[in-house]
């Protein structure tokens, strides 16, 4: 059992957490790009957008292919969007992240525990990291990624003893009634779109595993959050198209709310349990 931890706290299992989340992250790619158009992530296998050539094994390592050949198509030279090493950077990042604090970082559960443990909050992330890039490329968040996401988070919350399951319960349906409360207010009295219900179905996947606590901070943090990079970038396209943005000026400066509510839902990943010692204590 001793060289069991010993092994999981080593540098190399990190870097095994690393490459870990970056193979994850290509896979990540290949649903940003074709859930929303509808496309199967599993066949055709990878090809250039451009000139459709299938691209080889070779050059579909994760971030090391992309900087070898330069961002380019290897057969047609287009380039490929810088998305794909960043999310790939991403997942990495988030693999190693949660590996040094629920792996690594606590020795006092079993390692059995611990890998669960990892395995269902890089699960919960790489969703986030999904549903965070297509809301920004397309503005919706699909049923097809969070209905699912719901009881299958709510089932992964009884191996990490995040929340309990009644609070996990109340969580997904509160987090899904508060948005779509908000959103059906803007839409049917003040006659406008401000919040669509897939934020509120994401933010039922939120509860569904962090339980209902984490609502608030998520709300909080993802609003303010929100606020802070959304408000500059309306003021600039109100400047810019003073007369048509004067009646409607969130019509040109569409700031999707899923990403924020997404980053703060991983934050409270890693400091929600500290938080919630520290309001009981």
């Amino acid at each position: 059992m001793d060289e069991i931890a010993a092994l999981l706290s080593s540098p190399v299992m990190t870097a095994v957490a690393a490459a870990f989340g970056a193979i994850w992250g290509s896979f990540f790619n290949v649903c940003i790009a074709r859930i929303p158009a509808g496309q199967s992530i599993v066949r055709p296998g990878s090809r250039c957008g451009s000139c459709g050539t299938p691209i080889r094994a070779a050059d579909n390592i994760p971030l090391i292919s992309y900087f070898l050949l330069r961002g380019r198509c290897r057969a047609c030279k287009q380039p490929f969007s810088a998305r794909y090493p960043l999310v790939e950077a991403l997942a990495a990042l988030i693999a190693v992240a949660l590996w040094m604090t629920f792996v690594s970082g606590d020795p006092t559960e079993a390692p059995a525990v611990r890998i669960a443990r990892f395995a269902a909050y890089f699960a919960f992330a790489g969703v986030l990291l999904v549903l965070s890039f297509i809301d920004l490329a397309t503005m919706r968040l699909p049923d097809v990624i969070t209905l699912p996401a719901i009881p299958v988070f709510f089932l992964a919350g009884f191996a990490i003893h995040q929340a309990p399951w009644l609070e996990r319960l109340i969580g997904a349906g509160a987090g899904y009634l508060f948005l779509r409360l908000i959103a059906d207010f803007y839409y049917y009295v003040l006659k406008r779109e401000a919040l669509g219900l897939g934020d509120a179905k994401l933010l039922a996947v939120i509860g569904a595993l962090l339980g209902w606590r984490a609502l608030l901070f998520v709300l909080i943090v993802g609003g303010f959050a929100g606020a802070f990079i959304s408000l500059p970038i309306i003021l600039v396209a109100r400047r810019r198209r003073p007369q048509e943005a004067a009646g409607e000026p969130l019509r040109y400066a569409q700031i999707p709310f899923g990403p924020f509510l997404a980053g703060a839902a991983l934050l409270y990943v890693f400091v929600g349990a500290r938080l919630l010692a520290l309001l009981a204590g």
